[in-house]
């Protein structure tokens, strides 16, 4: 009870110390660690706008951790160094540098201090590049590790390679007899296997003739790299049988090795069966798979899973309560996952959360965003709620497109920011997460076209993927680099 009281005594003085910096108030927040007093760290930011939240994140002895936003003394502190590492932020279109950057500090019986200053560096904008074009329907972009090649997935069935700037004309995979455009049917996206070099093995996601959703997978040709064997093995299928919308439509390995699918609740207003909230169901879940120790079979359930072997419950589950998951991405620096969670009439969301948070309900079809629905009694109190949403009016959209945390090596002033972008209006906005949401951006970038997905290289820059038809071979991918840069 005693470190419950601390932790929350925590919290609040660490939430009062980002009020009165975003009123340009001098604040110096003390924050405990728990136990008696041992050493205190004084961490000091400087030339912060006012309503701008730093990011400064402070290591040290007996795995202390704390990530700050504005001034605050740590207290409590076991003996030892202590790493002050600060990253620049944005505010406007306005790159903030620290200075120092890192630095050592020891703590011991006494406050020591660390102060770091923030100064106006440059004007920072974005803009689009085009690198491939010619393409019909283009749903997602990824490439293995280590590998400078872009794959493309075209939702008719064909996955594309863009080599050296070129999109080779023979697919890497072609399973369009396999698959359908009805509706949001198709293939919707594919994920290398983290030991593709050794294994040459990769997963793709589609919807099969009927309307099912099927995990396969598949095996590159060992005479060629730049075309998969046609045979592939069915991991997991996943009845869809009423309706041809919300199939979800993303599969990713995760910073663990598991392999993550988002599966939309079955399609039709309002989840009519339930699926989203019923724990014997697949259908409105982020499932979390392992199959890499699967034995004899297509895949393992992870006991850590908060389901697993329980009897009438799915043990596949990770999270509940979706909608359509379209596109989640990892923050594998931070621990993080988002989830981009495309909404009805009402709201459009995205649901940040620590990626080993097992078990989370996000609402639907109870909740739409923090809303309840208006015909549904609902208590959102006893849901996750998102970190960000917006309505569907004309500033809006229709359907929230998620994008990834940028971590690349191109652009440092946007590194730590999550883009994403909406279906129909075709804006780029990013926001950073640190401990909540940061400042907001709309880069005044004009996607377009309808905005299908963003992708990501293997080196962590970003793309975007969009389509001015729906059918045909309008659709184009664009690279989002520094405005300005060669």
């Amino acid at each position: 009870m005693i470190h419950a009281r601390n932790v929350i005594r925590s919290i609040i003085l660490l939430l009062a110390g980002f009020i009165l910096a975003a009123c340009g108030g001098s604040v110096d927040v003390v924050i405990t660690s728990g136990g008696s007093s041992r050493g205190a760290l004084s961490v000091v930011i400087l030339g912060l706008p006012a309503g701008t939240s730093g990011d400064v994140t402070v290591t040290g002895a007996g795995g202390f951790r704390q990530r700050l936003g504005a001034s605050a003394t740590l207290t409590n502190l076991a003996s030892g160094a202590y790493t002050v590492k600060a990253a620049a932020v944005l505010t406007g279109s306005t790159t903030l540098t620290p200075q120092p950057s890192t630095q050592q500090v020891a703590v011991g019986s006494t406050t020591a201090t660390a102060t770091v200053t923030y100064t106006a560096a440059q004007s920072f904008s974005l803009a689009l590049r085009e690198v491939a074009s010619g393409l019909a329907g283009p749903v997602f972009l990824t490439a293995p590790a280590n590998d400078t090649r872009l794959f493309v997935a075209e939702r008719a069935g064909r996955i594309r390679i863009v080599q050296n700037g070129v999109l080779l004309a023979t697919p890497f995979l072609d399973i369009s007899n396999l698959t359908t455009t009805d509706g949001e049917r198709g293939l919707l996206s594919l994920a290398f296997d983290p030991a593709y070099a050794a294994n040459g093995r990769f997963y793709v996601y589609y919807t099969d003739t009927a309307g099912d959703i099927t995990i396969a997978r598949y095996q590159v040709s060992a005479a060629n790299p730049n075309v998969a064997d046609t045979a592939g093995t069915i991991v997991l299928s996943i009845a869809h049988p009423n309706f041809n919308n919300h199939n979800g439509g993303l599969l990713a390995f995760g910073p663990d090795g598991m392999l993550y699918l988002g599966i939309g609740d079955g399609g039709g207003a309002g989840d009519p069966s339930g699926h989203a909230q019923d724990t014997g169901s697949l259908l409105g879940k982020l499932l979390r798979i392992d199959v890499s120790r699967a034995g004899s079979q297509p895949y393992a359930i992870p006991p850590d899973n908060p389901f697993a072997a329980q009897a009438g419950l799915r043990g596949e589950i990770w999270a509940m309560g979706l909608r359509n998951p379209w596109r989640f991405a990892f923050d594998p620096a931070e621990a993080s996952l988002y989830i981009a969670d495309v909404g009805q009439n009402q709201r459009e969301e995205i649901d940040v959360a620590p990626l080993a948070s097992a078990g989370l309900n996000y609402g639907w079809n109870l909740t739409e965003g923090s809303l309840c629905l208006a015909s549904v009694p609902c208590s959102p109190q006893g849901f996750v709620l998102p970190l960000l949403e917006y309505g569907h009016d004309a500033a809006g959209g229709c359907a929230v497109v998620g994008g990834y945390v940028y971590r690349g090596s191109a652009m440092p002033a946007l590194r730590g920011r999550y883009l994403y972008s909406d279906l129909c209006s075709g804006w780029l906005r990013s926001f950073a997460y640190r401990d909540a949401a940061a400042e907001q951006l709309d880069w005044g970038v004009a996607i377009p076209g309808s905005v299908f997905s963003f992708g990501a290289d293997a080196q962590g820059e970003l793309y975007v993927l969009a389509d001015t038809l729906a059918s045909g071979t309008s659709g184009r991918v664009y690279r989002i680099v520094e405005r300005g840069a060669p």
